[in-house]
């Protein structure tokens, strides 16, 4: 197996080869209460994940990796999670809020309700920080 400088002088530069990255990916929070116990059906709940995920796509239009995921159409990755109720999504929203690093994301509340329903984060990939915002705040693969 050859090493990193063999590569390197294989290719004839002096920067290794760049480590492969995550793919981005956008996580859309959903309330699981809105379904289960509020009576919300299916078809209005999936439109305000539609509206979440525009919302910051808007929002992060100038963002170098809403750029990237946006012009790798066939590509774009999305994982939809559900949370318990409106506190555990409210803490999601402050979580991600939080300085020094805040991530990017949209709450989505409807109108003239006043009920949030969903998050829609910035693509991203997958870092550190916004696991253990999804995982503090009892986020899940919606099933």
């Amino acid at each position: 197996m050859a090493t990193i400088d063999q590569v390197v002088t294989a290719q004839g530069g002096d920067d290794p080869p760049p480590l492969e990255q995550d793919p981005l990916v956008m996580q859309i929070i959903v309330r699981r209460d809105l379904l289960d116990q509020d009576g919300w059906g299916v078809g209005p709940l999936m439109t305000q994940a539609a509206h979440a995920a525009t919302a910051v796509l808007h929002e992060t239009r100038d963002r170098r990796e809403t750029i990237d995921y946006l012009a790798d159409l066939k590509n774009m990755r999305k994982v939809v999670l559900q949370t318990p109720d409106a506190t555990s999504l409210l803490k999601l929203s402050t979580l991600l809020a939080t300085p020094p690093s805040p991530i990017p994301h949209h709450l989505w509340t409807e109108q003239p309700e006043d009920v949030p329903t969903c998050i829609a984060l910035a693509p991203n990939r997958r870092e550190k920080p916004v696991r253990r915002a999804l995982d503090k705040s009892s986020c899940r693969l919606w099933r």
